[in-house]
Formats: structure tokens, sequence, C-alpha cells
């Protein structure tokens, strides 16, 4: 794995200093309170403002986890110095979570009563208002945080996408350059087993049949770790799976699965790396530091490839 650097420092402890327009709780469906997105943009006049998309985690069902946990980050992202020209944040409907302490969900709340596949369609969904809205094309950077990587890796599985072509008659999304996946599960059957006899086996359980149902067999055929990618991912140009060691909810084994899995459907013209975060699972996103290394260090990564390609082509 490589190391990411530790001597970055947070440039402005004020989102707004770098990304002064913003939008925030903008509707990309009706379906309920939660399809919604934040808009973070340097300017308002970029012709293709948003490259970078965010899709928080929590388990599919943390309603105290939403798309403002990208916030920390931004402090880190100068759009004068890294080739960023704008940053969303995705929020998507919630599996139930009626034993949450402060904040239960409800029988009859539409937003908080999802299951498997509503969290994909909704990310999915989001995407196409973006093309519409902005006309975004394939120039984008997916990144998701725990059960956002694995939302972010299902975005380029082929069965969602053909679901959603069946029922709207066409496919037009435009699938993402890169993908940064960031402390993800990847392989649900496996998290499960991995933490069977410790005292969080009962909550994994729990929030795993809450999103995905009891049957098994519909987590594997949801898993981004059992996906073939060489097919469904044409356009890719850039995999980064970034986990830190102290890492205490999600272990190494769901990064090692899907590093098969993306050996499996390798695509010539896409580069896969892993890189080393340190802190606890949560701590990545909420200081910022290491969400921003793990963007900043795609961001150069994917500029350098587009930019070797075109001096291929030269």
């Amino acid at each position: 794995m490589k190391q990411t650097s530790a001597q970055l420092h947070r440039m402005s402890t004020d989102h707004s200093e770098f990304f002064p327009v913003q939008q925030t709780s903008v509707s990309y469906s009706s379906i309920s309170s939660l399809n919604t997105l934040d808009l973070y943009l340097p300017t308002p006049s970029s012709s293709h403002p948003v490259k970078h998309n965010y899709i928080h985690g929590g388990a599919w069902r943390d309603p105290l986890v939403s798309s403002r946990t990208v916030q920390p980050a931004l402090g880190y992202l100068s759009p004068k110095e890294l080739p960023i020209a704008g940053v969303v944040s995705l929020n998507y409907r919630l599996s139930p979570y009626p034993t949450h302490p402060t904040h239960p969900s409800l029988p009859e709340d539409v937003a908080r009563n999802a299951r498997h596949p509503a969290h994909i369609e909704d990310v999915l969904n989001a995407i196409s208002w973006l093309q519409k809205e902005y006309d975004m094309g394939e120039e984008y950077v997916l990144v998701g945080h725990s059960c956002g990587a694995t939302l972010a890796f299902q975005v380029v599985m082929n069965q969602w996408r053909s679901t959603r072509a069946t029922a709207s008659g066409t496919d037009s999304l435009q699938m993402p350059l890169a993908i940064v996946g960031v402390e993800g599960i990847y392989d649900q059957s496996q998290l499960k087993e991995s933490y069977k006899h410790s005292e969080l086996a009962a909550i994994y359980q729990e929030f795993l049949e809450g999103a995905f149902g009891k049957d098994e067999r519909e987590w594997s055929r949801a898993s981004p770790g059992s996906a073939d990618f060489a097919h469904s991912w044409k356009n890719g140009k850039l995999a980064v799976l970034a986990w830190s060691q102290d890492d205490e909810l999600v272990d190494e084994l769901q990064i090692v699965m899907m590093r098969k899995a993306l050996h499996k459907g390798k695509n010539e013209k896409r580069k896969d790396v892993m890189i080393q975060l340190t802190g606890k699972h949560d701590e990545v996103w909420e200081n910022g530091l290491q969400l921003a290394n793990a963007i900043i260090f795609a961001l150069h990564e994917l500029a350098g490839l587009l930019s070797s390609k075109i001096i291929a082509q030269s």
C-alpha cells in the first residue's frame, strides 16, 4: 500500500473560502425528503462545475451521518492548487433504524424505510440529475466512505444500470473516470463473518438485514467484491482503495476482496491503487485530513493519467 502524505495542512478552516458558492439540500428527486444534495463551487460560472461527487456512509441507516460529513475535508481542497472544479455531496434514502438513541426512524417515514436497491437507485438518480443540470459527462471522481464506498462501486456494476435502463427505456448515465473507496464495505457476507465473534455481531446482522433483507444471496449479488468490472466500467481510468489499519469497524479483508474483484475485472486502461490512511473508521472523515488525502491523491493520479493519454495521442 502507498502511504499518503502526512504533511498536508488545512489551508482554510472555513470551507466557504474555497467554495463560496454553496447550495444545500437541493432536491434531485421528489421521492423523499432525503433525496437531496449539497453543491460547493469555487465560482458560479464554470461550465462544468461538478467534478467530485461524495457519498456518505453510516451503515445505510444512520441519520446523523449525512451529506454534510464532507465539509471537514473541504478546507484542504484548494481549487487554485488542485484540479477540482467543484464538490457535490449526496444524500439518499436510509434503511430503518428504530433503535437509534436520539433519532429513531418511524414506520411511516418514506425517507428512512428504504431497502436495497433503493439506496443505489437514489445515487444513480442523483448522478443523472447532475448530468442533465450541469452537463457533467464522465469527467468526475466518485468518492464514498464506508457504505458510501459500496454505493460508489455499485454505480459501475451492470445490474443496477440494466435495471434502470429497463425502467426508463434508456441508459444515458455516463460513468465516472475514477472511484475512490474509503474504508469501504465491499463484501457484506464477509463483513458479517469477520465480526461474528465480536461484540459488533448483532449490530452488523441488524443493519445488513435492514439494508438488504435476510436472504444473504441478495447480499452477495449486491456486493462490489463479487462484480465483474471489466465489462461494466469500460471508461474507468482509476480505482483507489483507501483504508486505515486503525479502522475498528471494517477489517482489511474488505480491501482484499475488492482488490481481487478489480484484478479479475482488470481493464488495461485503468490503474488500481491502494493507499494507507490513519485513524479510526469515522475519524477519517471527522477531521477531514485523511478523506482529503485520499481525494487529493486521486485527483493528482487522474490528472497524470489524462495528461499521459493526451501526450500519447498527440
